[in-house]
């Protein structure tokens, strides 16, 4: 592919899009196009690690959360006191899926809630650490020894990670073998045997090592 050719397709796939790659590559479009299309690899890649982490968090912190307040909507216990951010997307569930015509009980509001509200969860809100980390929360993540803080710090940095992934925005100038192993460190807190699996099946370490020279 020339130069010439690399324009026209930067062009069909947006300049705005492929500028970041550009100036990433010194002005090289033949090279910018290589790694757009390395990005879009590597990304695809880490879609089902994310998935599996989404997934398990999920699982993990609504079951502790259930257990603590003694209710399946453990949402609507009077003294569960979550931040307005946290409320206002539990209505957003329940409004869609009453727009959709599905009944909103539990357990299709919590299929509903984004990685976004689980991980904040683990955040500080409104004395979270205390009333929730320190009560029950802790023990989804039997492997974990440390404080809260560090682990929410990890989990955020993976939702930005993932948010990234699925708005199609350039990832390959995060350092992402520590994201990979960030997934599985946090992963085997919640089980080791479930990191296994997936660091046996996962494909970034093979498309991180076909990262293009030129990049």
């Amino acid at each position: 592919m020339d130069q010439r050719e690399a324009k026209r397709l930067r062009d069909l796939l947006s300049q705005a899009r492929l500028g970041e790659y550009e100036a990433h590559c010194g002005g090289d479009t033949v090279a910018a196009l290589r790694l757009f299309c390395w990005n879009t690899e590597v990304a695809a890649a880490f879609y089902g690690p994310l998935q599996v982490l989404e997934l398990t968090l999920r699982s993990v912190v609504d079951e502790r959360m259930r257990e603590l307040f003694g209710r399946e909507d453990w949402w609507g216990h009077p003294r569960v006191n979550l931040l307005a951010g946290h409320q206002a997307r539990i209505a957003e569930a329940h409004r869609k899926l009453r727009g959709q015509g599905i009944p909103a009980g539990p357990r299709e509001i919590v299929g509903e809630l984004s990685l976004g509200f689980w991980v904040g969860l683990l955040g500080r809100g409104r004395s979270y650490d205390q009333r929730f980390w320190r009560t029950s929360l802790y023990r989804g993540f039997p492997g974990h020894r440390g404080a809260r803080g560090p682990l929410h710090q990890e989990l955020d940095y993976l939702r930005v990670l993932r948010n990234k992934i699925a708005h199609h925005c350039p990832i390959h100038h995060r350092h992402l073998d520590a994201d990979h192993d960030t997934i599985l460190r946090v992963l085997g807190h919640m089980d080791p045997a479930l990191a296994a699996l997936v660091g046996g099946y996962s494909s970034v370490p093979l498309v991180l090592a076909r990262r293009p020279s030129t990049a």
